[in-house]
This record gives structure tokens, C-alpha cells and sequence, in this order.
């Protein structure tokens, strides 16, 4: 039997590690292998949204890319998460 909260129960506080969890496992190693990184500065729920404010480090400040590498972001925590989720740099 599987105790786990779905995502959509837990309280922010667990939305905002288990968002970081999937950004350490898969995410982050795609940047670091270009010379990038991204900080997770803040999670937000707010209209029925949850937003995931982050900040690219390295190589994706400048890099022309990082429109999509936002995008490919937002898709995966989606995809693994919730499809309420939007993801904005600051």
C-alpha cells in the first residue's frame, strides 16, 4: 500500500523538495554538462497555478537556447508532477 501524498496534497513546503528532488535527478545534469546551472528561487501557487520561478547560472545566463531549455524544464516537471505548472526566470 502506497502512503505517498499525490502531488496536488502535499503542503508547499513538500511541493517546493519534491519539485527540487526532480530537478537534481533530471534536469540539472543536462545543464552542468553545457557549462549551466539553475537555482530554484521560488515556488508560488497562485489562480490555480503553481509557478516555479527559477535562476539560469553559468553558461545558460547568455546562452540563446534557454527559451527552450525552459520550456523542456516546465514539460518535464509537468509531465512528472502536474500540468498546473509553469515555469518563469527571474
Amino acid at each position: 500500500m502506497n502512503n505517498e501524498k499525490s502531488f496536488e496534497d502535499k503542503t508547499l513546503v513538500e511541493k517546493i523538495n519534491t519539485i527540487d528532488a526532480i530537478i537534481d535527478a533530471d534536469i540539472r545534469g543536462f545543464l552542468v554538462r553545457d557549462n549551466g546551472d539553475l537555482d530554484l528561487v521560488n515556488v508560488e501557487e497562485k489562480n490555480d497555478l503553481l509557478l516555479v520561478y527559477i535562476e539560469y547560472q553559468g553558461a545558460c545566463v547568455s546562452c540563446p537556447s534557454s527559451g527552450g531549455t525552459l520550456m523542456s524544464i516546465q514539460n518535464i516537471l509537468q509531465r512528472k508532477l502536474a500540468e498546473n505548472i509553469r515555469v518563469l526566470t527571474v
